[in-house]
């Protein structure tokens, strides 16, 4: 029975899997961002990688065509819809490589940056399906401490494009009972932030931070301990962005809110990345969240 609220709402679609890249719309907000903050030198190098990303998931597209899997309350599907296991170990190396590839040829990319995207290349090329299972396993453990450092940003961010991959031939339907979510319904990751959308009627959705679902989570609730007791709007107004932390002190949590009913591009991860003095912020104030940002690995 699909959710019909009140007040004017039409219905509330509890999981919406993404329908196909995102990262041509990331693309426009991180020239956007460039155009409106050229001291943001960071901001080309992200670009660099994203457009690798986006080379990787039309590579994926290309040679895996994609049959839709039907999710629905009458198969007793379960969470996650995917199987993130090792089985998917042999499109991630491609995805992996696809982005070392793409971002060698980039100018953009200086040599010290090149050098270490060589060496990863090398050592794949030289150990194989061995040390891409070691890599794998690390990731979907999420323990990006103990990859590489100085290649972690295109090891994980390879991951993000194999799951936002998978994801996208998920169909589920919008009567779907969703029961947890506390982490991504369809890959099991966390949220990078909450959405607010005019397709969905200004409701509130967690933004998985890999493949890119959304699922509907009620407004005026932490995300962490579900208090509605001690939250708070956090923001710093010079900063001129489209989001907000939301602050709970009940768990000392929080997480952002990326508001897009009132600006046609703004997409999450970048705007993580151009609010990082609100995070130093509430870091220092002792809050923490469980937000992840590929890009800032």
């Amino acid at each position: 029975m699909t959710m019909t609220p009140t007040g004017g709402i039409e219905k509330i679609i509890p999981v919406q899997p993404p329908k196909d890249s995102y990262y041509p719309y990331r693309l426009k907000a991180i020239e956007k961002a460039i155009t409106k903050q050229p001291e943001a030198h960071f901001l080309p190098f992200i670009q660099s990688v994203v457009k690798a990303q986006e080379a990787a998931y039309q590579a994926l597209k290309k040679d895996h065509p994609l049959s839709t899997i039907v999710v629905n309350n009458h198969n007793n599907a379960k969470t996650p819809f995917l199987s993130v296991d090792q089985s998917l170990a042999p499109l991630y190396q491609q995805a992996l490589l696809t982005m070392l590839e793409t971002l060698l040829a980039d100018l953009e990319i200086n040599d010290e940056i090149k050098t270490h995207l060589i060496a990863l290349q090398t050592e794949i090329n030289q150990q194989g399906q061995p040390l891409i299972t070691e890599y794998y396993q690390k990731l979907i453990a999420l323990e990006f401490n103990n990859l590489p450092q100085h290649q972690r940003l295109f090891l994980v961010t390879a991951l993000q494009v194999l799951l936002h991959f998978e994801a996208s031939r998920l169909q589920v339907d919008e009567d779907y009972l969703l029961r947890n979510k506390e982490l991504c319904p369809c890959c099991n990751m966390p949220a990078i932030s909450s959405v607010l959308d005019n397709s969905d009627n200004g409701l509130r959705y967690l933004y998985c931070s890999f493949c890119e679902t959304k699922w509907h989570v009620v407004r005026g609730q932490c995300t962490e301990c579900h208090s509605n007791k001690s939250l708070y709007q956090s923001k710093i107004e010079e900063l001129d962005r489209p989001l907000y932390a939301e602050v709970c002190d009940e768990c000392h949590t929080y997480l952002k809110t990326v508001d897009r009913t009132k600006t046609l591009i703004a997409d999450p991860f970048i705007e993580d990345i151009l609010t990082l003095p609100l995070s130093l912020r509430l870091s220092d104030d002792e809050y923490q969240t469980f937000g992840l940002n590929p890009y800032l690995i």
